[in-house]
Formats: structure tokens, C-alpha cells, sequence
């Protein structure tokens, strides 16, 4: 296994800082949107974002996390919505920092290698997503549950873990979600968009007449967190638009065929 790779280990930033961290990275985060992103085809200049003004101030302000207090994050809102942020926070940073040129399968365990230190702990994207995010849940294909009994950071465990988190991260793929930066007073209906987004968009693709479900491997992957086989189904048919395709669903969807389509690892650039 390589070694961790701590991204946020820089001096802090040269600048007045007034606001908390969360509030400086949500700064960041809509600034970079701003400049590098086009969301209608939802790409990412990353090799722009790197020689920017507005990417090194990104970068600096997550040593800011080296003295955040977890213990503030209170309720389960607070949690998701700054565990989501930092997740795709820290991956941005680990593609654009190990300048990846077509997909993050370049660099060897990309997700359990980057990591970010916040107060006296480190977290890598794996580390959040099935330790935190997914209740210390072992990841698809894993043997081990993320975090030991002993693990201190099981005292920041999301439980119950929320499925939707599953349209919400990006792991800056051609397949994954756009990204957004979440807040703790709207994470419901955030993630609420984030999910009907996804199951109305090119990832899910639904044909009556050939009685036949083509899916993103996400619902395979992580099938157990959206309730089993029945569960996906009920997923979709709450979030797909009204119409033939959500009346096939409520009708035949059980005994449809089911596919698995190919996930797309290459950059979303």
C-alpha cells in the first residue's frame, strides 16, 4: 500500500481570515465553479484551475483544517454536509496536486491515498466516504470495516448513513455526480436535487419495449445502502420524472432485466 499523501500539510494562508473554515472552502469551492467548470456538460478544466490566483488560495486555505474542531459538527446536517464538502474538496485537490492526465486510476489506490488532516486525525477520501459517510461500512469488493473499534474517529461516524450521499461525491470521473458545495440549513433539499439529477440523467437509462433497466454500477456497488435490489427500485421510482418510464417501473420493474452499464473512470474534464 503507498504511503499517505497529506495535501493540506502547507503554510496557512497570507491573507485576513474573518470567516470559519467552512465558510472560506464554500468561497473557494464557487469561485473555482465559477472559472473552470461548465456545468451544462459538467467538465472541469483542471489543468487551468492549476495555474490560477483562485486555486492556490484553495489550496492554502485548507491548512485551515489542521485546527478545525470536529466536535462543532453537531447535528446530522452539519455532518453530511461538511463530510460531502470535504471529500470533494480533497479529491479536486489530489487530481489537480498529482496533475492526472486522463483518470485517477493513474495513481496507485488514488482514494485511499490522499488525505487531508483535520485537528489531530487524517481522513482520506475512503476514510470519509465508507468510514464516515457510510457508517464504517466495509467498501465494495472490502474485507475490513474502514475504521477499527478503537479508531477515534468513530466518534464522527454519520449513523444512519444517508444513500443519497452516493449522488452527492465526485470522484472527478466522467460517471460521477456535478459537484456542489453543501450547507447544513439546505443539505435536505440539496441532496433531495442531487438524487433526482442523477436518476433522470445518462446514468440511468430505462427501455419499456425491451422490458430492460440499464443502471450506473453505483447501484450495484452499493446496493446493500439503498436496501437491497428492492430498494434501488423504490429509489428510482421516487425520483424519476412522471411519465412511461416511471409507470413501467411501478408496474414491471422487479421482473425487468437488469444491466449494468460501464462506468466511466476518465476525468470529467
Amino acid at each position: 500500500m503507498a504511503a499517505r499523501m497529506v495535501l493540506n500539510d502547507g503554510p496557512p494562508p497570507q491573507r485576513d481570515i474573518e470567516l470559519e473554515v467552512a465558510a472560506h472552502l464554500r468561497s473557494d469551492i464557487n469561485r473555482l465553479k465559477g472559472e473552470f467548470y461548465d456545468l451544462e456538460r459538467g467538465k472541469v478544466d483542471y489543468s487551468a484551475m492549476k495555474a490560477s490566483r483562485a486555486y492556490r488560495e484553495y489550496a492554502a486555505d485548507t491548512a485551515l483544517l489542521r485546527d478545525y474542531d470536529l466536535a462543532r459538527l453537531r447535528s446530522g446536517g452539519e455532518r453530511l454536509a461538511f463530510w460531502i464538502n470535504i471529500y470533494n474538496t480533497l479529491v479536486i485537490h489530489g487530481v489537480v496536486q498529482l496533475e492526472i492526465r486522463e483518470t485517477v486510476k493513474e495513481v496507485s489506490d488514488f482514494f485511499g491515498r490522499i488525505s487531508y488532516r483535520i485537528g489531530e486525525m487524517t481522513f482520506t477520501p475512503d476514510d470519509i466516504e465508507h468510514g464516515i459517510l457510510r457508517g464504517n461500512r466495509r467498501p465494495p469488493h472490502g474485507l475490513l470495516h474502514p475504521f477499527s473499534s478503537s479508531d477515534r474517529r468513530l466518534e464522527y461516524v454519520v449513523d444512519p448513513p444517508d444513500p443519497r450521499i452516493h449522488f452527492a461525491l465526485v470522484c472527478a470521473s466522467s460517471s460521477c455526480p456535478p459537484i456542489n458545495f453543501y450547507t447544513p440549513d439546505r443539505i435536505e433539499e440539496q441532496l433531495e436535487v442531487a438524487a433526482s439529477g442523477f436518476v433522470n440523467g445518462p446514468e440511468v437509462e430505462i427501455r419499456p419495449e425491451e422490458n430492460l433497466i440499464k443502471l450506473s454500477p453505483i447501484f450495484k456497488w452499493y446496493r446493500p445502502d439503498f436496501g437491497g435490489h428492492q430498494g434501488v427500485m423504490n429509489m428510482l421510482i421516487r425520483y424519476l420524472d412522471h411519465g412511461e418510464v416511471k409507470d413501467f417501473l411501478i408496474e414491471r420493474g422487479m421482473a425487468a432485466d437488469l444491466e449494468w452499464k460501464d462506468y466511466d473512470w476518465h476525468l470529467n474534464r
